[in-house]
């Protein structure tokens, strides 16, 4: 969940250690996202609640927030001021959402590009960062946050998670006969699934010399049918499953937290799905959608996080105190 050294943004040096004698403000944890985010105010209120100084940011890199990030040949050194004035010492962050600029008023090429130095800088700051930050993503999942399965298939794979069979493909005879052999199988034929977007849908006999002819102009990403799903929420080295999984399900949960730590990823939704082979991986999903899980469940991923931001604040600070 981030690398165990003090947490201070006050004056952090050469691989985020802090320098001692730095001024400090009292430490606060943060939620950066929006306020109408079920999962924002679920986390903030309890922090809140816990009496854990906290703050709901939208963009911790707007004016009146000071933010500076050097970088020299001695090492690395950032400061924030969210106030604009004290530096602002960092317990802990959540990364939900990190905002984007208003269009009003910006020619749409400045816009994007403006877009995309402020994302890159607050994804570098996010890295530099030597507290526990859920997510601290790589630069692909940053930009992205909706990857098509094909995406996580090998780093799946390396995990030993059974994943469903699936062609990329803009020839139609490969595609007619994967479809064939599906259906022969038993599956009742293959899904289209765009790389784009969560759209899929099962193409049947009578669709495949329109796929053919949308094959002409771009590849096709088709997969094997599956099931109905069985949710879960990774949080840190916890699995929540929305609802009690089969012992078979269960079984994967060692391969589904392998596939999380070597993905970097400390909280992430994934999706089991029944299929003709048995279980299989049908989702990966970086930012969790809380309206896929029931209420109990919602409340329990909530009562997870903070656990394991605070839990692992405490525990930078106590060796941080023993240290002196």
């Amino acid at each position: 969940m981030g690398s165990p050294a003090p947490a201070s943004i006050a004056d952090c040096g050469v691989g985020g250690n802090v320098r001692r004698g730095a001024a400090r403000s009292s430490a606060v944890h943060l939620v950066l996202g929006r306020p109408d985010d079920y999962c924002c105010a679920g986390v903030l209120a309890r922090f809140l609640e816990r009496g854990f100084p906290a703050r709901l940011v939208t963009d911790p890199l707007a004016v009146p927030a000071r933010f500076i990030w050097r970088l020299d040949n001695a090492g690395m050194e950032t400061r924030l001021a969210l106030d604009g004035t004290s530096p602002t010492t960092v317990s802990s962050v959540l990364v939900r959402d990190v905002g984007w600029l208003q269009t009003d008023g910006w020619d749409p090429s400045d816009h994007a590009y403006m877009q995309a130095e402020t994302r890159a800088a607050l994804l570098a700051w996010l890295e530099s960062l030597p507290c526990p930050v859920i997510n601290r993503t790589s630069a692909a999942i940053w930009y992205r946050h909706r990857m098509p399965l094909l995406a996580w298939l090998p780093l799946l794979r390396g995990a030993g998670l059974p994943t469903p069979e699936i062609v990329l493909t803009n020839d139609s005879a490969d595609a007619r006969n994967f479809g064939v052999q599906l259906e022969g199988n038993g599956a009742g034929g293959a899904l289209c699934t765009p790389l784009t977007t969560d759209a899929a849908w099962l193409v049947s006999a009578s669709d495949w010399t329109g796929l053919a002819r949308l094959q002409e102009l771009v590849p096709v990403c088709l997969s094997e049918p599956h099931g109905p799903v069985q949710s879960a929420c990774i949080v840190g080295d916890r699995i929540l499953w929305d609802r009690d999984p089969s012992s078979e399900v269960a079984g994967l949960a060692p391969n589904l937290l392998r596939f999380a730590r070597t993905a970097g990823l400390t909280l992430l939704e994934v999706a089991v799905a029944a299929t003709r082979r048995g279980p299989l991986v049908a989702v990966v999903e970086p930012h969790v959608r809380f309206d896929h899980f029931r209420a109990c469940t919602r409340e329990l991923i909530l009562d997870a996080l903070v656990d394991a931001l605070a839990g692992e604040s405490a525990r930078v600070r106590e060796v941080e105190e023993a240290s002196t």
